[in-house]
């Protein structure tokens, strides 16, 4: 990724951030709370590493919550040189500030990036953090252990199943891109068909990458009528984030409790994760009722956590743990 130099070199204190919302204004600093702060070779050490990461093809969600650092010069009192935000929502880095290479505005840079980037439990610690104990912590879920098990197919009752989307499917993303509904909760970019076959694609790179795994909801040799898929998945913490949408064809049916709860199921007793989200729109009672009826009880309420066509959301937590009672 690439750093401003200058503001690199006049960098001399790292506050490490947990992102809980995009800013308010283009140009001034994400929302969220300030969890360790890095100054002299700590804060070198954790640029030196964040330049590393290499970038890749762009892989957007409008941002999510996730971590960022934020680069200070000697003044304590002025604002940020720059910011390092990464989302936990897709592969998205942004870097901004009066320091980035377009100037003060809108982001200039957004990078997809191959790697999950690195938590900032993996980068030097400050002050008051027990390194040894974090390194001694083993992942939940060894690497590659997703990247060598195949994709399966989950049957479903009723003669439905979940499967891997191939190009054939691509008329039916093209129609999910255009369908009201979905534009409206999901924000997708809008597809021809070379477009939806692209994405496919990418979603097969996606399960090698071990970042994320899509399904199409399906009859039995039938034609996609949705989508349920997990993302944003952490190997080392053992989480996983669940998504789903469904065509006007397949609503009304079900099929997206048994399909949640089925998907559910492979990432704990398969993939092995601990546990596994869901958030949606609290506007949103359908996605709502799919998730409690499929064993994700309601954790809380994220204010202002998504930005859609008519302004920010709040948006309900769901969780499901490993240790949970089946529905």
């Amino acid at each position: 990724m690439k750093l401003p130099a200058g503001a690199v070199g006049a960098t001399a204190r790292l506050d490490v951030v947990r992102i809980s919302a995009g800013p308010e204004r283009w140009g001034e600093p994400m929302t969220g709370d300030v969890t360790a702060r890095w100054e002299g070779a700590e804060a070198a050490r954790a640029l030196a590493l964040i330049g590393k990461f290499p970038t890749a093809r762009q892989t957007l969600c409008g941002f999510a919550p996730g971590w960022g650092v934020r680069a200070y010069g000697a003044d304590p009192a002025a604002p940020p040189l720059f910011e390092a935000a990464f989302c936990y929502g897709c592969d998205e880095a942004w870097l901004r500030g009066p320091a980035a290479p377009e100037g003060p505005g809108p982001p200039a840079l957004r990078l997809g990036l191959p790697q999950r980037p690195v938590p900032p439990a993996a980068l030097p610690r400050g002050r008051g953090h027990d390194r040894t104990m974090i390194d001694s912590i083993p992942p939940v879920v060894p690497a590659g252990r997703m990247r060598a098990l195949n994709q399966p197919e989950l049957p479903l009752p009723g003669g439905m199943l979940l499967r891997p989307w191939s190009a054939d499917d691509a008329p039916a993303l093209v129609a999910a891109h255009l369908d009201p509904d979905i534009r409206h909760w999901n924000r997708p970019s809008r597809l021809d068909l070379a477009g939806a076959e692209a994405r496919i694609a990418r979603w097969h790179e996606r399960w090698q990458a071990e970042k994320a795994g899509t399904w199409a909801v399906a009859p039995d040799g039938g034609r996609a009528v949705g989508l349920i898929g997990i993302a944003d998945i952490d190997l080392v913490g053992g989480s996983g984030e669940i998504l789903y949408w469904l065509l006007p064809a397949g609503r009304g049916t079900g099929v997206m409790v048994r399909a949640t709860d089925r998907l559910a199921r492979w990432a704990f007793d398969d993939l092995g994760l601990h546990r596994v989200r869901i958030t949606h729109s609290v506007a949103n009672p359908a996605s709502c009722a799919i998730a409690t009826k499929a064993g994700f009880p309601l954790e809380g309420t994220m204010r202002g956590a998504l930005l859609h066509a008519d302004g920010w959301h709040d948006e309900h937590l769901h969780a499901r743990l490993r240790t949970d009672t089946t529905p």
